[in-house]
């Protein structure tokens, strides 16, 4: 297996966003081996931004998200491959304008509805934990010389009941299930690579409301020498339902009617509801230490956002290694 078809058919679960991990981390080769296996360790550093609602901006608070990605896969068959993930994350709320208007499950407006969690965690400090544990299968359906097509299908759930009413919330608190096809596509006698992933995920749904999404991601390659390369990528997350802020809860687009409006079950839940969709672009690298190690990093930055906060700034740094079961090593 050389070093272009391991780094052009490898796609990190990129933790956009909360989401930490936006797809599964799916290591597979072209012409893989029974035992062939990789464990990779990653950092990831993300500052968010603006919200954008539906015909306003809130710019009165950032966040910053600390995390710690550890995904790994294994090969039964040179066909069929299981993969995991699981990322511990700390994340802190910050105030720009104001009080930033932390969520805050203890104010006194909540009288209708009572909230079942009472954790602060917009405080401006750090808080986190593990967040959702990941795992899954992929096959290897097309080997060609130039083109790799890999179905998978996975899981993903939360390992603990960490709290999801507040800004500085690690996740959405909810089980999924993607299901998608990864391809790679290298040209004959180039150094050019080619990647794409596509998955629809089906989620829990909070208070019935159909929360599915798809993800997308395509990456263009260039190989500048046998051990590294660079590369430019697109992700995007696209909430097919979804409610909309301020509509689906107020009829005042100036939150003028704000809390009294906002006391209920739906508004405690809004981070979850809420119909999230963005793209980031960003550009990459992998450097091959030897034949056994990988350092890989990216840098991305969002370019489009609707009812989330766009990602300002982003960055990872990532270090993996493989074992080939073809030579027994």
């Amino acid at each position: 297996m050389s070093h272009k078809q391991q780094s052009a058919v490898s796609i990190t679960w990129l933790v956009c966003s909360l989401l930490i991990v936006l797809f599964p981390g799916v290591s597979m080769a072209q012409s893989q081996n029974k035992g062939d296996a990789s464990l990779r360790v990653e950092y990831q550093y993300i500052r968010t931004g603006n919200y954008q609602g539906d015909g306003f901006v809130a710019d009165y608070w950032t966040t910053d998200s600390h995390i710690a990605l550890f995904s790994g896969d294994y090969s039964f068959s040179d066909r069929l491959t299981v993969y995991a993930a699981l990322p511990y994350v700390q994340k802190r709320f910050n105030a720009t304008k104001g009080n930033g208007d932390p969520h805050n499950p203890n104010d006194p407006f909540w009288i209708d509805f009572v909230p079942p969690d009472k954790r602060f965690i917009d405080d401006e400090r750090y808080h986190g934990g593990f967040q959702d544990l990941s795992f899954g299968l992929s096959y290897l359906a097309v080997d060609g010389p130039a083109w790799t097509v890999s179905p998978y299908i996975g899981y993903g759930f939360p390992t603990n009941n960490y709290p999801f009413y507040a800004k500085a919330a690690i996740g959405a608190n909810l089980w999924n299930i993607p299901v998608g096809v990864n391809l790679s596509y290298i040209p004959f006698f180039s150094d050019w690579y080619f990647s794409g992933n596509l998955a629809y995920v089906f989620s829990e749904q909070p208070l019935d409301v159909n929360v599915d999404y798809w993800l997308g991601y395509l990456s263009a390659g260039y190989w500048f020498n046998t051990r590294f390369s660079m590369n430019v990528f697109l992700s995007v997350k696209y909430l097919r339902d979804g409610l909309i802020l301020p509509w689906e809860f107020t009829d005042d687009p100036t939150f003028g009617n704000y809390p009294e409006a906002f006391d209920t079950e739906e508004w405690y839940h809004h981070d979850r509801l809420l119909r999230h969709r963005f793209a980031n672009l960003g550009v990459g690298f992998d450097y091959f230490l030897n034949e056994r190690f990988k350092l890989s990093g990216s840098y991305y930055t969002g370019v489009w956002a609707d009812q989330t906060n766009e990602v300002d700034r982003a960055f990872t740094l990532a270090l993996t290694h493989y074992w080939d079961g073809g030579d027994g090593d």
